[in-house]
């Protein structure tokens, strides 16, 4: 069991609305804030699926709609010239996890002038940003309850981290109904990175009495949810549940932390542009298999909170695996063609992420991330 400190502090949105529907008074909310100079930051893919007409047309909002996944960190560094020339007192980002994440460190370079590399890394933004309003499309990343942003640098094809609870939303807004028109291979990979969110925010070695039972109800909706909703795309009650899942996944790593399964996903990801999920959905039973021996107190209580009932470790680790190949991501891991000669390298660069391997429960060692990414791939 994690054992945090006497000591700890928790982060939250400073307010969060939820509800069916409820996007559409984000007008009255802006208005209700003083905001009346609103940029809206979103994606292509948002667009044409009509979910930016209805939130942007009564705003009369500019809007930046050119944001990839897995953002460059020089996009970040448009939409902040973006905010500058347009004026805009708020940021409101209508998208999943890379819209939410570039939106909110642009915020920062915004307001304080500078570029997004000056704020790479732990507690570096001086300050918050511009105000923002994060409403998610997917069910996944937890990004509007979370103070992290995940971007990629060209130059090396890393990810890098941005870490300051400066950038908090000032207010999240999850609308379930946002998510209803998702592809199939969206909402799996989606919503098995949040059940590893839950999974990972409540075995941290940094884990908060708060996280822990964020990570219990989050983990008791994605239980009843994930595979339903990936089974029938139009269960409403399934994409209720999997959107609160994933926004509690998102807070109880913000009063905790990720581990190993995402510091190994962050290299692997950075250098063959596999979608965040597939890649933590797929590595989350094996490295759970190399926690064991340390977590199976843990495993099993979230065994029950996710509905599986009496579970060892090791039938835990098997059931993660079971989910990923159910829903699709060992099929979509296996389109992807990685060189065995990175092996190697991805290994020091993913044990070199200390933010996320030292709070994991056991020791990953550069000979252990080999074996795990050797496993994985070999067996997607």
């Amino acid at each position: 069991m994690a054992s945090p400190s006497s000591s700890f502090e928790n982060h939250l949105p400073r307010r969060v609305i939820t509800g069916r529907g409820i996007s559409q008074s984000l007008a009255a909310v802006c208005q209700a804030n003083g905001w009346h100079r609103p940029f809206i930051v979103s994606d292509s893919g948002v667009a044409s699926a009509g979910l930016l007409g209805p939130v942007a047309l009564p705003l009369r909002a500019e809007t930046f709609t050119e944001v990839p996944p897995e953002p460059p960190i020089d996009v970040v560094d448009t939409i902040a010239a973006r905010l500058k020339t347009s004026g805009a007192d708020v940021v409101i980002a209508l998208g999943g996890g890379s819209v939410m994440d570039a939106a909110k460190v642009a915020s920062l370079c915004a307001w304080h002038g500078k570029t997004a590399r000056e704020f790479v890394g732990i507690g570096k933004a001086g300050g918050r940003g511009l105000p923002t309003v994060l409403i998610p499309t997917t069910a996944g990343t937890g990004s509007e309850a979370t103070f992290v942003a995940i971007l990629t640098d060209p130059a090396t094809g890393n990810k890098v981290g941005v870490v300051d609870p400066c950038m908090l939303a000032d207010i999240a807004i999850v609308d379930p109904a946002l998510t209803d028109g998702l592809p199939a291979h969206i909402t799996a990979a989606a919503g098995m990175d949040a059940l590893v969110h839950a999974i990972e925010g409540f075995i941290a070695k940094v884990a908060t009495p708060l996280a822990r039972g964020l990570a219990l109800e989050a983990s008791r909706r994605i239980g009843q949810s994930l595979e339903v909703v990936c089974r029938e795309p139009g269960n409403t009650d399934a994409r209720d549940g999997m959107a609160i899942g994933s926004h509690l996944a998102g807070m109880t790593f913000a009063n905790s932390s990720c581990c190993a399964v995402h510091a190994l996903a962050l290299p692997l990801g950075g250098r063959f542009h596999i979608p965040h999920g597939v890649i933590t959905g797929c590595f989350a039973g094996e490295m759970m298999r190399h926690n064991a021996p340390v977590c199976a107190d843990d495993f099993a209580t979230l065994a029950v909170a996710l509905g599986w009932g009496a579970l060892d470790a090791t039938a835990f680790a098997s059931r993660l695996d079971a989910i990923a190949a159910s829903i699709g991501l060992r099929t979509q891991l296996r389109q992807t063609s990685v060189l065995s000669d990175s092996i190697a390298t991805m290994a020091r660069d993913a044990v070199a992420i200390r933010r996320l391997m030292d709070p994991n429960p056991r020791e990953v060692t550069e000979t252990d991330a080999v074996r795990i990414y050797q496993s994985v791939l070999n067996c997607a």
